[in-house]
């Protein structure tokens, strides 16, 4: 696979591509990449891409002396300092609402992309906080989420046309919205401009996600230690984001994150969010593996591999 990322513009991944087939798996911008006020929300930017959100991924108010949190986070807006070599590429920003330093280093070891954080506090006071990444997939009608066996129930953070109660935990593949008819949620339709869902799981060890592109025979692998990241969120969108513009994300996000909810003021309530003490720090990493990126493999191929080699 091949990997680009853009350090001006929230030092995202804007490209994620097969070599062999040249297929893109990250979704493509909605809008042209552009500098944005402090607090303006994510649809405003390119809404594309592999972001990262800290300290919340929604926008949050005031915490005690903490100021707000803008919509998604503060990185993806800022320019992040970055140096590459042949074999790797670091960068680094400091939040504004916070005062922590991300570090984020990618690197290939064997066919799969690592991406090694490490968050700072360079404060002398305790800071409440919450991490996710927020990979954005570029889908097509037939594609396939896949989880561990393990996971058999999910957390409705939010609905979109989707007929679930938010808050509700509703079983994970086959769900029964309010109306009563059974939905299959890891399996993508096409767009209707209408649906979307973000659900939490918790996915346990061994900790993976992935997403098989059934057109093509391959898919992406996400690894990550359920120790420093316990949870998975799930975005799944047929089209119903953002309201309104032409411009809208068909898409699937794999989200491993620190906490089981969007928000920091709510994972503060669940006892979820995370603080980090006085000049303290912490890591965490993620591994994407690319499926099928010497030859096209099956879906029944991919089962059979991630239930015997996920781990």
């Amino acid at each position: 696979m091949e990997a680009t990322f853009l350090p001006d513009f929230g030092g995202k991944m804007i490209s994620l591509t097969s070599v062999r087939t040249g297929e893109e798996f990250l979704l493509p911008p909605l809008h042209p990449y552009k500098y944005l006020e402090a607090m303006e929300p994510f649809e405003h930017g390119d809404a594309g891409g592999f972001d990262e959100c800290l300290p919340s991924v929604a926008a949050c108010e005031a915490m005690g002396q903490e100021p707000p949190v803008a919509d998604h986070g503060d990185l993806w807006r800022l320019a992040w300092e970055a140096e590459a070599t042949r074999e790797m590429v670091r960068m680094q920003v400091d939040a504004v609402s916070r005062p922590l330093r991300l570090i984020r280093t990618a690197t290939f070891r064997g066919p799969a992309l690592v991406l090694r954080y490490e968050l700072q506090n360079l404060s002398e006071r305790a800071v409440p906080w919450l991490w996710s990444a927020h990979p954005l997939f570029k889908i097509s009608a037939g594609d396939r989420i896949l989880l561990p066996d393990a996971v058999r129930a999910a957390t409705v953070e939010g609905t979109c046309a989707g007929g679930f109660t938010e808050g509700s935990v509703i079983a994970w593949p086959h769900a029964q919205t309010n109306t009563g008819n059974i939905v299959d949620l890891s399996t993508i339709h096409a767009v209707d401009g209408r649906t979307a869902h973000k659900l939490f799981v918790s996915v346990g060890s061994p900790a993976w996600a992935a997403l098989y592109r059934t057109e093509l025979g391959q898919g992406v692998l996400m690894r990550f230690d359920p120790k420093t990241l316990p949870f998975l969120g799930l975005w799944i969108c047929h089209g119903a984001w953002p309201a309104r513009g032409l411009h809208r994300q068909y898409t699937v996000a794999l989200e491993p994150t620190t906490s089981d909810a969007d928000s920091l003021t709510k994972a503060d309530q669940r006892g979820t969010a995370r603080i980090l003490a006085p000049l303290e720090h912490t890591s965490w990493e993620i591994e994407l593996e690319l499926l099928g990126a010497e030859s096209a493999i099956s879906y029944e191929d991919t089962l059979s591999m991630l239930s015997g080699c996920a781990g």
